[in-house]
């Protein structure tokens, strides 16, 4: 281009080639020179803007490789599928999960391997998960041909694009089978252990005796467990359920008491010597004292608090993980407790606790039914 610029610029200056407005032509020619330059600049530019390109491509095929290998070998089965459920990536774990190659997985409907029986159902679920934000697993029965059906876990996770919109979705599939029959065998042995011995009836507002060389142990309803301050006002220290233990030897406190708190509770007595001779006692009773370990500092959490009204609705939300139940509006708490009951849990008085419940039922935060049943909305 600069070779034919300089050509026309020599033609244009001779004598013989100079038009009536010839004077231009010189000027017109610098003004290509200009443009060609600045095009070899830009040409540059670009050169290094494609090694860049070229070197940033490099870089991100790397990582594909290496994230691809990190899929591949993760020790849990993963299966990456598209908006509509079909399969498109699948690692060994999951090969080995349903015991095939990975050819007679990918491109397939993820509910083929999803018995005819559940498969709407599972639909349905699946939807319903890629349109809210839920983590949480979930389970369901799924088979291939080369296998037995077995009971798995579910978790999802969404890819989203730069507008929001889900364009894949990776399931996370565990094989819980082991972990469902040794849980029914725990449930086996417990409910044999709850048969073969006397129980001990309760009813609602009834105090509990503690047994000095036994072991309470909660088979059904609920037991408010609770100590006395020297101006003889009763604080909370927890609220007990089936299969949890509680008797003298696990406090330290000089005066605790235990009450029935639902309308009939239902207790086993177990001594500490059969306790310290059967492993799966000392198991069962090992996991009771743990959540009840957990509780104390969940009402520990509530009393850190200095308003009232903090406490109060701190205290709720721990109920809310003990006792409550889900509904459609929030969570329900299962048992009916008294403002004296409330107070004595938060550290004030009655006459509070009904204020600050008002309160908080007239802000939407929580709903009382006709049986006086706190109902914790979402």
């Amino acid at each position: 281009m600069n070779q034919r610029i300089e050509s026309l610029y020599y033609r244009s200056s001779e004598p013989s080639q100079i038009q009536p407005n010839g004077d231009l032509l010189p000027i017109a020619f610098k003004e290509l020179g200009t443009a060609s330059e600045e095009l070899l600049v830009a040409l540059e530019q670009l050169a290094e803007q494609q090694e860049q390109l070229v070197e940033s491509r490099t870089q991100l095929e790397a990582e594909r490789r290496r994230y691809q290998n990190l899929f591949e070998q993760a020790p849990h089965a993963y299966m990456a599928l598209d908006s509509a459920g079909t399969i498109t990536s699948v690692n060994r774990a999951a090969t080995r999960l349903f015991d095939c190659t990975q050819g007679l997985l990918l491109h397939k409907p993820f509910t083929l391997l999803v018995p005819i029986e559940g498969r709407r159902e599972f639909r349905e679920e699946l939807k319903r998960r890629q349109q809210g934000e839920e983590e949480q697993e979930w389970q369901v029965r799924l088979y291939s041909p080369n296998r037995e059906p077995f009971d798995a876990a579910l978790t999802l996770s969404r890819e989203r694009d730069a507008w929001g919109n889900i364009v894949s979705i990776c399931l996370c599939i565990g094989d819980i089978s082991d972990r469902q029959r040794a849980q029914a065998q725990k449930q086996k042995c417990t409910e044999d252990l709850f048969c073969d011995r006397t129980r001990h009836s309760f009813c609602k507002g009834e105090h509990i005796p503690l047994q000095p060389d036994a072991l309470w142990l909660i088979c059904k309803g609920w037991v408010k467990l609770s100590t006395l301050t020297e101006n003889n006002s009763e604080v909370l220290m927890g609220i007990a359920g089936q299969g949890s233990p509680f008797c003298a030897t696990l406090t330290a406190l000089p005066i605790y008491q235990a009450t029935a708190l639902s309308q009939t509770v239902e207790l086993i007595a177990i001594s500490h010597r059969e306790i310290a001779q059967s492993p799966y006692l000392t198991q069962l009773i090992s996991e009771g004292v743990t959540l009840r370990l957990q509780q104390s500092e969940l009402f520990l959490s509530v009393f850190g608090r200095r308003r009232a009204s903090d406490r109060l609705l701190t205290l709720l939300q721990v109920l809310k993980t003990i006792i409550g139940e889900p509904v459609a509006k929030g969570t329900r708490l299962s048992l009916r407790l008294t403002h004296q009951e409330l107070a004595e849990a938060s550290c004030t008085t009655r006459v509070t606790v009904t204020r600050l419940l008002s309160e908080l039922q007239h802000q939407g935060k929580i709903s009382i039914d006709n049986t006086h049943h706190i109902t914790i909305r979402e």
